[in-house]
C-alpha cells in the first residue's frame, strides 16, 4: 500500500534504527573520530610547511569524506540487515562516491567564493548589503537543505555530483513543507546538542540517521509500492 511521507514516522523509524544498532553506531563514530583526530594532528605538526600543510588539509578533507560516505552506507546497510549481514566490503565507499561527493562540495564552495568576491566588488549601500546576506544564507541552505539528499544519492544510488542535485530537488516535491519542519527539528537537535562538545558529537550520527531515513522515506513516498518493513522500520 502507498504510505505518504510522515514526520513522525521519519523520527519514530529513526529512532528505532539508533536503538537497535546502537553498539555498531557507536563502535564507527569512535573509530572514525580517532582516525580523524590522528590525521588532524600530524597535519598540525606540519602547519609551518605551506605545501605540505596543503596536501595535509586535501587529504584530511578526503578522509573525513571518505568516512561520512561510509557512515551513510553503514546506515543504508542496516536498514536493509534483515536480508543478510553486514561486513566491512559493505560500507567501503566506491572511488566515484568520494570524488562526486568531493566535487560537489568544491564545486558549491567554489561558486560561494565567486559570488561573495563579486558583491565585495561592488560600490558600498543597501544593494551590496543584500546580496551579501542573499549569498550567504543562500550557500548555506543549500548546505543543510539539500546537500544532505544529494549525499543519499551518491552513496545509494551512486549518483554523479550534479545528477545527485537535480534528483534532490525532485525528491522533496510535494513534500517540502513536510520536509522543511524535518529540517526544523534536526537543526534544533544541533542547536541544543551544541552548547557541550560531548553533545555535539553524540547528535551528529543521529542527524545522519534522521536524514537517510528521510531519504528512504522520500523515495519510497514517490514510489506506488508497499513500504518495506526492512529498509523504513
Amino acid at each position: 500500500m502507498y504510505h505518504p511521507f510522515s514526520v513522525s514516522e521519519t523520527l519514530k523509524t529513526s529512532w528505532y534504527i539508533l536503538r537497535k544498532n546502537f553498539a555498531v553506531i557507536s563502535v564507527y563514530s569512535i573509530l572514525s573520530l580517532l582516525v580523524m583526530g590522528v590525521f588532524g594532528f600530524l597535519i598540525y605538526l606540519f602547519r609551518d610547511d605551506s605545501i605540505i600543510g596543503i596536501i595535509g588539509v586535501f587529504i584530511l578533507l578526503t578522509i573525513i569524506s571518505y568516512n561520512f560516505l561510509a557512515f551513510n552506507k553503514l546506515i543504508f546497510k542496516l536498514m536493509d540487515s534483515a536480508y543478510y549481514e553486514i561486513s566491512m566490503k559493505d560500507i567501503v565507499p566506491t572511488i566515484k562516491m568520494v570524488g562526486s561527493y568531493l566535487a560537489l562540495l568544491l564545486t558549491m564552495s567554489a561558486l560561494t567564493v565567486f559570488l561573495s568576491k563579486g558583491v565585495e566588488k561592488l560600490e558600498e549601500g543597501l544593494m551590496k548589503y543584500i546580496l551579501g546576506i542573499m549569498v550567504g544564507y543562500m550557500s548555506q541552505f543549500f548546505v543543510l537543505f539539500y546537500f544532505p539528499l544529494c549525499t543519499c544519492f551518491i552513496v545509494d544510488d551512486q549518483s554523479g555530483p550534479f545528477e545527485s542535485v537535480s534528483q534532490s530537488f525532485q525528491l522533496i516535491r510535494g513534500n517540502i513543507l513536510k520536509y522543511f519542519l524535518l529540517f526544523v527539528v534536526v537543526n534544533a537537535l544541533i542547536l541544543i546538542a551544541s552548547f557541550t562538545v560531548i553533545g555535539f558529537i553524540l547528535v551528529i550520527p543521529i542527524v545522519n540517521i534522521i536524514l537517510a531515513v528521510t531519504y528512504r522515506k522520500l523515495v519510497y513516498s514517490h514510489l506506488d509500492v508497499d513500504d518495506d518493513v526492512a529498509e523504513t522500520n
